[in-house]
């Protein structure tokens, strides 16, 4: 009987190592189904207005990437400085605190020349020639450059283009920029154009133009009309001079280790749904939103003029042009690609 029982309870015990067995290599499959399925909660931080028409492009991103991933891939999209502005935003995509930011491409001044040539004044003075530029394997090849400092550029979005504001005086001539104290962007090279155009340049954080403006601290800024219009710039500005000196382009940037260890469907997926918002961008919510803001801002008594010698300005800043193809083989090569889109 005993030896009966002894039988039974190895059976038992057989069994259930068995079992157990089976049940690892099932669990063993499970992790691998939860973590290819597994939810991507990705924060996206913006220093710029969500009244500009680069935020409604991102608004659509995240809206096509959640359709698209069926609700796998989420985008926590925070605008207008929340999480802080492009210094303090940078600084968190190289800690990895945050996954992803919009960056202006001239907060990359501070590390590298290379993306500077984007904001080259004169050299992309259209739309659809800054798509075709930035697309273009020179382009790619200067966005790529970051990834040397921890970044992956997937995209970019557009502000508009940029021209002079000022209470002074509308500018006509380059004789009258001469002594203005403009805010501009912080960027070597914009402050080098500013100073060969004869303007005193005032480096300045996005979100102190207005009481710096208010306050008589600067003259005018260089700006583009949707900024002018969405900050409500026009409250403190007389004068608005179109000139279209050079666009304003922002760039969706991803901490570099975060992007590496997405799946190649997931990034496919992300870069695929920004540029779809890029390309709507550029061809409904900017030009929709230029032309409202331009009525707004002449109804608050702004006085707009169209610079017409457009070649005395050009003539000016011609020396960044040489300065700039001898920093860089890649830069020089941009610069002749676009020239060359030019004819």
């Amino acid at each position: 009987m005993k030896k009966i029982m002894t039988c039974i309870i190895l059976v038992m015990l057989l069994l259930s190592l068995l079992g157990c067995s089976r049940n690892d290599v099932n669990s063993g499959n499970t992790p691998n189904q939860e973590s290819s399925e597994k939810t991507l909660n990705i924060t996206l931080a913006d220093y710029g207005s969500s009244k500009m028409p680069p935020a409604d492009a991102y608004r659509y991103a995240v809206e096509y990437l959640k359709e698209k991933s069926g609700g796998k891939i989420n985008v926590d999209y925070v605008p207008d400085g929340a999480l802080g502005y492009e210094a303090e935003s940078i600084q968190q995509l190289m800690d990895g605190t945050i996954e992803a930011a919009v960056l202006g491409t001239s907060t990359f001044s501070k590390y590298t020349n290379k993306l500077e040539v984007f904001q080259l004044p004169f050299l992309l003075n259209d739309y659809e020639k800054e798509l075709a530029a930035f697309e273009s394997p020179e382009g790619r090849a200067l966005l790529d450059s970051v990834e040397e400092l921890g970044f992956k550029i997937i995209t970019f979005t557009e502000n508009g283009m940029r021209n002079f504001a000022n209470n002074a005086r509308p500018i006509l001539k380059t004789e009258d920029l001469k002594g203005l104290k403009l805010r501009i962007a912080p960027s070597n090279m914009l402050q080098n154009a500013m100073n060969l155009l004869g303007a005193n340049p005032t480096p300045l954080n996005y979100a102190e133009i207005y009481t710096a403006l208010q306050n008589k601290v600067i003259d005018g800024e260089e700006v583009n009309i949707t900024s002018l219009y969405a900050m409500k710039h026009y409250e403190t500005i007389k004068y608005f001079s179109e000139i279209g000196m050079y666009p304003f382009p922002a760039v969706v940037v991803f901490n570099l280790d975060y992007w590496n260890s997405l799946s190649e469907e997931d990034q496919n997926l992300i870069m695929e749904a920004f540029k779809e918002a890029t390309k709507k961008e550029l061809t409904e919510y900017l030009p929709n939103f230029e032309k409202m803001a331009r009525e707004e801002c002449e109804k608050a008594g702004v006085e707009f003029n169209v610079i017409e010698d457009k070649q005395a300005f050009k003539d000016l800043v011609a020396p960044l042009y040489e300065e700039y193809k001898d920093k860089d083989p890649d830069i020089a090569a941009f610069i002749k690609m676009v020239e060359e889109l030019k004819n």
